[in-house]
């Protein structure tokens, strides 16, 4: 019965895996999307005997994704380890996507929440002519209304929130960023991934997939041959 729970549970964590690359390939096109990465454990039984597996915290790939120009002012790319912070009802949130848009009141937002400025609160802008430096200093007509907030988080302490949103598992929230990150205004950050690498990881996670399962079959079927063995000697 070890066998057969070992290569079960190795078949229940390849699964999680599969979901995992899948959203990474459905969100191929998302900017600022972040690549997870699946990790699995090993859960040891008595002694050093290892008899299942279970997904690990996942691990958000830091790697940075190409810039689009779009012309757009409200469009904003971040080159460097910095993100943004966007206020959630659950507290602090952290994109990469820079598709900012101004609510009617003035309020500048992405991803669907308020985007912090240095040292915490919203963004709130009159209308003009905005422009955006590469320190995030955000004028409107030629007056600075805010800097835009940034932090540097570690990639094994973000946990994916949905779509382009993080959370920090660490203490929160995350100090100002050290510098070594800039903005560009008119430019997005593609996602941070490879469409042709993550379809070879699609690839590796069914074959694994597969394997487990011939090993759950195959075991099950020596068990049930020797129950018949044992039923016809007795």
């Amino acid at each position: 019965m070890n066998g057969l729970y070992l290569a079960a549970s190795g078949a229940a964590s390849q699964l999680d895996s599969l979901d995992t690359v899948a959203n990474n390939l459905a969100n191929a096109g998302t900017a600022g999307f972040r690549r997870v990465l699946s990790q699995v454990e090993s859960i040891a039984g008595d002694g050093s005997y290892l008899y299942a597996s279970a997904p690990a915290a996942p691990l958000v790939d830091m790697g940075q994704g190409p810039l689009k120009a779009t012309g757009n002012p409200l469009d904003v790319a971040v080159t460097g380890p910095a993100f943004m912070v966007v206020d959630t009802p659950n507290g602090p949130a952290y994109t990469r996507n820079g598709e900012l848009q101004v609510d009617p009141d003035g309020t500048l937002t992405t991803a669907g929440y308020p985007l912090e400025k240095d040292g915490g609160g919203p963004i709130v802008l009159p209308q003009g002519s905005i422009t955006i430096a590469s320190d995030g200093t955000i004028n409107v007509n030629g007056a600075t209304q805010a800097k835009i907030g940034l932090a540097d988080p570690a990639g094994d302490t973000l946990t994916p929130l949905g779509g382009t949103l993080y959370r920090n598992t660490g203490p929160d929230p995350l100090p100002a960023s050290t510098g070594g990150s800039q903005i560009h205004q008119g430019f997005i950050e593609g996602s941070a991934m490879s469409e042709t690498g993550e379809l070879v990881n699609l690839i590796g996670v069914m074959r694994s997939y597969e394997a487990s399962m011939k090993a759950v079959k195959s075991i099950d079927d020596n068990q049930n041959q020797t129950i018949q063995a044992y039923t016809i000697q007795s």
